[in-house]
């Protein structure tokens, strides 16, 4: 049931108190105003400012001088002697605006009156009136709980925003081939209220005196600063590709095939919203990324969800900051949620009551609900290095819709990644297909980090020569390298054991065997250079 549903049917069942929580004055008034006139009531409205007004649509003050929170409970009530005061009101809806300043604990005859008038509703001596009380943020004393309805107004539809968009075209005087509010341009605008919404399409049409898709980057900078004023959340501008990700085949193939399910068509189609995926392996192997590449190929929002940040010192903060930071990835929807490294934030959820009070089973918990349930487009990527830290919880099918397993890169892979590298750099003509080959096979069991930063390497090599790059100043670098996968042959033995049956390879090739002919008890490069390590 949406908000305008849920709203008719608090007022029409005789609710007599109605909290709405939303920023969006304007909405407010407008759902207010559109009610009472379906069902022929009068609407009153009332700020600390102003007082109390008669008709929400064209506020007109009353003669009577009613303006304390106090003085427009008892006119409602109509507990009141004072002849000055008139009437008590009927058939009619008061909106009570940004109230919640009057209910915090100290207020004890503003609540004690609303619980009274909530028992005369109860109680059939007064009838046909509610009371909406609308604020910016939730809050209500204990008093009240179990009397006050509260609603959620969601942040403005696709609609709501293109009378928005159109306002502002007559408001600027644009042109009509200037002002092209199409699907994208409207989709870049969801989750910015009416307010911020107005104001982004009105910096946008002064300044550029056209409202089009060519500005759908300004619309997504003001989503990056609403990002920022709530801190739990991380805006990225990645500018990588799947193409700069090399290998891993079978994961761009599943993402290709994905890539247009956020639109119209899709939906019109029968497909459902992708949920997201877990990409498991090794350090350095292209995880991260692969998150960055798919938000810059789906050309969606990137939201990074630092764990770090969720965690609070006051009971109860984690899991606000961890609600929080979802509704606001909902909020900005279609989006891209990547958690980097998520088994760091959730280690240790199964003994979380005896060290942490339960505060990180409680974190787990809310965010496996909405990842089960969440209905907006949403897509998280989430990445995991050590999968005996990983819950076994988020590994269950329906939560995310594929887990997939980044082994180290074969040798075709990494003949890939040293391209990508070298052509980064404007240095793949330097070096010939033969060479590049041998490079690739030279390098067996390096990750792409290791390989990105052996070219790092040989490329000072060069320059300290004062010599351009060649091949042998990379074949240097390499072997002078200790790839990870002598240092952790055994981890990567037993994780590999692990993702089969229980992943799918995000390469297309099979994993190449480790190399154990080498030392494996080879020493750090620093422990090497130290005669007394």
């Amino acid at each position: 049931m949406d908000f305008k549903s849920q709203f008719a049917l608090a007022v029409n069942a005789s609710a007599p108190l109605i909290q709405i929580i939303s920023h969006d004055t304007l909405r407010i008034r407008a759902e207010i105003q559109s009610l009472a006139k379906e069902n022929n009531k009068s609407t009153y409205i009332w700020d600390s400012v102003k007082g109390l007004r008669k008709d929400i649509n064209q506020p007109a003050e009353l003669e009577e001088d009613i303006h304390s929170p106090v003085e427009v409970l008892d006119w409602v009530i109509g507990d009141t002697d004072d002849e000055l005061i008139c009437e008590t009101p009927k058939n009619c809806i008061v909106l009570l605006e940004d109230f919640h300043h009057f209910l915090n604990p100290g207020e004890h005859s503003v609540i004690s009156r609303l619980r009274n008038f909530a028992i005369a509703v109860a109680g059939r001596s007064i009838s046909n009136i509610s009371i909406v009380l609308s604020q910016p943020i939730k809050y209500l004393p204990i008093e009240l709980e179990k009397e006050v309805v509260v609603l959620d107004m969601p942040l403005p539809s696709i609609q709501e925003l293109s009378k928005l968009a159109v306002q502002a075209k007559q408001k600027f005087q644009l042109d009509e081939r200037d002002c092209l509010h199409t699907e994208s341009f409207l989709n870049a605008a969801i989750g910015l209220s009416t307010s911020e919404a107005q104001l982004a399409f009105a910096k946008i049409a002064y300044a550029k005196k056209r409202l089009s898709d060519l500005d759908i980057p300004d619309l997504v900078k003001e989503k990056e600063q609403l990002i920022k004023k709530k801190g739990n959340l991380e805006y990225f501008h990645p500018d990588s590709s799947l193409n700069e990700v090399g290998g891993l085949d079978n994961l761009k193939a599943w993402l290709n095939r994905r890539r247009l399910a956020f639109s119209q068509q899709a939906k019109e189609f029968g497909l459902e919203t992708p949920r997201g995926l877990l990409m498991l392996g090794l350090p350095g192997t292209g995880k991260s990324l692969s998150a960055k590449a798919i938000a810059n190929e789906w050309q969606l929002p990137l939201l990074r969800l630092d764990m770090g940040n969720i965690y609070g010192g006051i009971v109860g903060q984690s899991e606000s900051n961890m609600r929080d930071a979802l509704l606001l990835a909902e909020a900005i929807s279609p989006s891209i949620l990547w958690i980097d490294e998520i088994e760091k934030g959730f280690s240790g959820a199964q003994s979380s009551g005896a060290t942490d009070g339960g505060t990180t089973a409680r974190v787990l918990g809310n965010f496996l609900t909405w990842m089960q349930e969440k209905t907006k487009p949403v897509f998280v990527v989430a990445t995991a290095n050590n999968i005996a830290q990983l819950p076994p919880e988020l590994l269950r099918k329906g939560r995310v819709d594929e887990i997939f397993f980044v082994d180290l890169p074969t040798e075709n892979e990494r003949r890939e990644i040293i391209k990508v590298h070298l052509d980064k750099i404007r240095r793949l003509e330097n070096l010939s297909p033969v060479q590049i080959n041998t490079l690739a096979t030279l390098s067996k069991g390096f990750t792409g980090a290791e390989l990105k930063e052996a070219i790092k390497e040989a490329l000072f090599i060069a320059f300290d020569e004062v010599e351009e790059l060649e091949f042998e100043h990379i074949k240097k670098a390499l072997l002078e390298t200790t790839p990870m996968s002598i240092t952790m042959s055994e981890v990567i033995e037993n994780t590999r054991k692990w993702a089969q049956g229980r992943a799918v390879n995000a390469s297309a090739e099979s994993p190449e065997p480790l190399d154990k002919s080498k030392d494996q008890s080879i020493r750090l490069k620093s422990e090497i250079e130290n005669p007394f390590v």
